[in-house]
């Protein structure tokens, strides 16, 4: 559309990129804490549970459930390969057909 289109001159906005990832220890950390803390919620409101209705099955109900959606978080979060950064190209041009390869003229 029209409006998507920049003005003459002017240069296209930059679009949004990824939030860069830290580092792999980072990342190590960032789901060791997602998973104890899934754990510790859940069982803990297990545990409240529990106490609440003199009981003794819904802590490790509640562990489990935190481990399974601290799981569940952990792959939606962090289960995604990142794009390769830079301008690597591959051998393929658009809907998936191997491109021709660069000839001079009258050669092939």
């Amino acid at each position: 559309m029209a409006e998507d289109e920049p003005k003459r001159g002017n240069s296209r906005p930059r679009p949004a990129s990824p939030a860069p990832q830290g580092s792999g220890a980072d990342t190590g950390w960032a789901v060791i804490g997602t998973m104890i803390s899934g754990m510790a919620v859940w069982g803990g409101a297990g545990w409240l549970l529990d106490q609440w209705l003199n009981t003794r099955v819904f802590a490790p109900v509640g562990i489990i459930l935190g481990v399974a959606v601290a799981i569940y978080v952990v792959v939606v979060r962090y289960g995604t390969v990142p794009p390769p950064s830079g301008g690597s190209r591959t051998g393929t041009s658009s809907g998936d057909r191997r491109s021709q390869p660069n000839t001079q003229k009258g050669q092939r």
